[in-house]
């Protein structure tokens, strides 16, 4: 007895002493047509961690991705998400991409009172009403919306206005914010086109815009069918103005053109390849030799923003503790300001308006 005794006692002293390990669940576009933005959001999450983990806090508790491919497609979603939770060690769902993949999952969340931290999406469903798990970074599509009309209708004075929208979850979701910003302007005649989720088949969204020749275009979409878009209507001479949601992607999508005339998209974080503030200085050495985008920068300050939580969580690493952290005090990732409250989990509210060129973004000022 005294030697098995005398064993375990010299085991626990020479065990080394284990991180505990912190496990996000990913699931969103990696093959498909929608698939950068999947891949870029990973690649700066997953950038940001791999620094969060050589640090002091890191080496206690790193943190590492769990990642499975929906192809933006709801179902896959929900498999996926349902195999994250019952399956896997998860702490929380980290950088989900979508709102008709987001909104296929209400249920589960709500079910598993799940940690929903930093969704690829504006969509207002996220936000009101306000759970206490769900924490979002980006500003939502309304905030998008408005900024958007404020410049084309407050300031250019075009009335003439079509909505050209992905028709599911998506393109509801948003619509709403560029319908009611317009009603408030006296706005009520907007001619509306959809075209199904995941493919290029916009033709007779196009004939109808080709008819209608609005003014100005707002896009609900992603890149490929709104380079379509752009392509088949600059071929027949239609000179509207045409802007997209953040959403679309805007690297994905100024890379695609073939006529950047006249083309704008909101941002709802800083310009990767011209912004000063430190958070954006550190990303753009992280990736090194590879190609900027919004999108993984938004990434990386999403895993900038979770890492900075967990760092300041009081006793155990739990998700009640996790919320009273993130709660507790502002938080600054580089410059970048955020403040979540017990009644708003809403960290970024401000959108700004970009024109695309050839060289990058320009933003316009009004």
């Amino acid at each position: 007895m005294q030697k098995s005794a005398f064993f375990v006692v010299m085991l626990f002293i020479i065990s080394p002493v284990y991180a505990s390990e912190i496990i996000l669940g990913m699931s969103n576009a990696l093959t498909g047509p929608t698939k950068n933005l999947g891949l870029q959001l990973k690649l700066g999450s997953e950038l940001y961690f791999n620094k969060h983990n050589k640090s002091e806090y890191g080496k206690k508790n790193p943190i590492r991705i769990i990642s499975y491919d929906d192809g933006y497609e709801p179902n896959k979603t929900v498999k996926n998400t349902k195999e994250l939770l019952e399956k896997q060690s998860i702490f929380a769902l980290f950088g989900y991409v979508g709102t008709p993949t987001s909104k296929a999952i209400i249920p589960m969340l709500e079910q598993q009172k799940s940690i929903y931290f930093a969704p690829y999406t504006g969509a207002e469903f996220l936000r009101t009403p306000h759970r206490n798990e769900f924490f979002n970074i980006r500003a939502s599509y309304y905030n998008e919306a408005e900024t958007q009309i404020k410049y084309f209708v407050d300031k250019l004075g075009l009335k003439n206005v079509a909505l050209f929208i992905q028709a599911d979850d998506f393109g509801l979701a948003a619509s709403k914010g560029y319908i009611k910003a317009l009603k408030e302007r006296n706005i009520t005649k907007v001619e509306q086109v959809r075209y199904k989720r995941n493919t290029i088949e916009i033709k007779d969204a196009v004939n109808k815009l080709i008819y209608e020749n609005p003014e100005v275009i707002f896009c609900i979409g992603t890149y490929q069918p709104i380079s379509e878009l752009v392509h088949h209507l600059r071929g027949k001479n239609i000179s509207s103005k045409i802007v997209t949601l953040s959403f679309a992607g805007a690297e994905s999508l100024r890379t695609r053109l073939i006529n950047e005339e006249e083309i704008y998209i909101t941002s709802v974080i800083p310009d990767p390849e011209g912004s000063n503030l430190p958070i954006v200085k550190e990303y753009r050495t992280a990736m090194g030799n590879k190609k900027l985008s919004h999108e993984s920068l938004e990434g990386y300050i999403n895993a900038a923003v979770f890492s900075n939580i967990i760092n300041n969580i009081q006793g155990n690493i739990t998700k009640e503790n996790f919320i009273k952290a993130a709660e507790a005090t502002e938080i600054d990732v580089g410059g970048i300001l955020l403040r979540f409250t017990k009644d708003n989990h809403q960290g970024l509210k401000n959108s700004y308006l970009n024109k695309i060129t050839k060289n990058g973004l320009y933003p316009v000022d009004f």
